[in-house]
């Protein structure tokens, strides 16, 4: 039996810029960080030649008929792992795992991949979990997402990710770097004091949003040219964290909502522009952000004073999180023999 324990991530600057719409014709850079909230995967293989499936829903299909699979994703790495004998997988969450903003979609799938390589003895990569998420995410299941994601979740930590056409003789494949900012314990736990994740209790399909947005970043030239400047608010946000200067975080969030708002107009709506411009007003936030694609889910605001902040959202559930510096991981790995 195996259960591995993968992080849900915010990000402060640059989403959108990870979708190959974007960056497979311009350099994409995104600023991102994992907290301290999991997405949980159990697998253990059985006697029996059956998959038994615990998720929202229960599902159970002969290993012979893994296509009956109803979940997309776990049908698609089953078959990708070509899985041929019996198996229970058993999936939990800290949060809501559909419609939030946090990326528990791929945090799921990386955790999945880390259990069944875990489970068959192979020792496998951050760099090729990340790379086997985003193919299975991106290619087998057709979301029209970036691929941040599935790097936060396999790297874990504080991060800037740089993303672009990749060179030699595979242009089609993307160029990614992921790299930290050198922070110690004592600063992520500082940084972690200033913000602040407040569930809107509206939950939406990202795919929606994506989709548009996606379609955006190749017609659309005010979207493109938005884009360019969110990830300038990136870069920019890059250099002032490697000198340590946290107070450009605020700074970044704001002129990324603003941004943000313009890459498709489900990305906001009147009830999420007051639950912002409360926090902004009477809560004293200096800045917030929907986190994900938009239209709901978490709202991420960076504010001095939390006591300020969580009486003028008290209509609001606050999800207390500090910064967390591990990506996907084992956290038991029970031995057993042979069938």
């Amino acid at each position: 039996m195996i259960i591995t324990k993968t992080p849900l991530r915010i990000t402060f600057a640059g989403g959108g810029s990870d979708m190959a719409s974007y960056y497979m014709r311009q350099p994409g850079t995104c600023v991102s960080a994992t907290i301290n909230k999991y997405v949980y995967v159990l697998v253990k293989k059985r006697f029996d030649d059956k998959v038994y499936l615990k998720y929202s829903d229960n599902e159970v299909v002969d290993v012979n008929n893994i296509d009956d699979i109803q979940h997309d994703f776990i049908r698609e790495t089953l078959k990708f792992m070509n899985v041929s004998y019996g198996l229970e997988i058993i999936n939990w969450a800290d949060i809501p795992t559909k419609g939030t903003g946090l990326g528990s979609s791929s945090s799921f799938l990386v955790g999945l991949l880390l259990a069944l390589h875990t489970l068959e003895g192979r020792h496998v990569s951050k760099e090729t979990l990340a790379d086997q998420a985003c193919y299975i995410e991106i290619e087998k299941c057709g979301k029209p997402i970036g691929i941040q994601d599935q790097c936060a979740a396999a790297f874990g930590g504080f991060n800037q990710m740089k993303f672009g056409r990749g060179g030699g003789h595979d242009q089609g494949s993307p160029y990614k770097k992921i790299s930290g900012f050198g922070f110690c314990d004592q600063e992520i736990r500082d940084i972690s004091e200033n913000l602040h994740l407040f569930y809107t209790g509206i939950t939406r399909e990202s795919k929606d949003i994506l989709a548009i947005q996606r379609e955006n970043l190749t017609s659309d030239e005010e979207v493109i040219e938005n884009m360019h400047r969110n990830v300038d608010v990136a870069e920019n946000l890059c250099k002032s964290l490697s000198s340590k200067d946290i107070d450009s975080i605020p700074i970044s969030l704001r002129q990324n909502w603003e941004l943000k708002k313009k890459f498709a107009g489900n990305v906001s709506s009147v009830e999420l522009d007051r639950i912002h411009d409360v926090a902004t007003t009477i809560g004293g936030a200096d800045a917030g952000k929907l986190i994900g694609a938009g239209g709901g889910g978490f709202f991420l605001f960076w504010a001095n004073d939390k006591k300020k902040l969580k009486e003028a959202l008290s209509d609001y559930q606050e999800l207390p999180f500090v910064i967390d510096k591990y990506g996907s991981r084992v956290v038991i790995n029970v031995e057993q023999l042979t069938w």
